[in-house]
């Protein structure tokens, strides 16, 4: 799964869960709140698997990864407009491994 080009920077960890709970109830039609999974992962997109976030404690930024390389862009700007409407500070990823 590649890593989206969004990361939302100097979220604590106490913040996770709302903040991506934030953003499944106004970006994915049906969603309800945000989830970990088993893996450490969240379920963030109405259970589609989709896109999962990741939270970087050591960087305190919830990075974002796609199940398709084609559907990066689309979900670049739904992370974008919910950070900018939120005043999330982001900052492009880095990683060019995937998950």
């Amino acid at each position: 799964m590649p890593y989206c080009q969004t990361n939302f920077r100097a979220v604590p960890p106490e913040r996770v869960e709302e903040v991506l709970s934030s953003l499944t109830k106004e970006s994915f039609v049906g969603g309800q709140s945000a989830y970990q999974l088993d893996d450490g992962t969240f379920s963030i997109d109405a259970g589609e698997n989709d896109i999962r976030a990741i939270y970087d404690q050591e960087n305190a930024e919830i990075k974002f990864f796609c199940r398709y390389q084609r559907d990066m862009h689309f979900y670049d700007k739904k992370l974008m407009a919910f950070a900018t409407k939120h005043g999330i500070d982001t900052k492009p990823c880095t990683t060019s491994s995937e998950y």
